[in-house]
């Protein structure tokens, strides 16, 4: 379960404290009340799809959250790992979390 994600206004702001005033991931966090983690998480995506300040004037809200968060392509979907499961087998003897992953 994936947590959410903040509002593409917030996420602005903290793309606009970065690039437009210069400012760190701890003051981004301590302005916007999220973790450092949240805002290195968010700066790394807009890196990664290329976005910087000030943002295109022709990319909407929904454009920029496609391009921050683009879809995976078939076959690339995370699984969810069956808890029962794991919880069984690691009382077994032997059995450890890593033995079961390389299954």
């Amino acid at each position: 379960m994936g947590t959410e994600r903040l509002p593409m206004r917030r996420i602005r702001e903290v793309l606009r404290l970065k690039y437009e005033m210069g400012r760190s991931q701890r003051e981004i966090a301590a302005a916007c009340g999220m973790g450092t983690g949240t805002v290195s998480g968010y700066l790394g995506r807009a890196k990664q799809a290329g976005l910087s300040w000030p943002l295109p004037g022709d990319l909407d809200d929904a454009a920029i959250e496609t391009r921050l968060f683009p879809t995976l392509e078939p076959g690339h979907e995370r699984i969810p790992a069956d808890l029962a499961w794991i919880h069984e087998e690691l009382k077994r003897p032997g059995v450890t979390l890593h033995l079961l992953w390389e299954e």
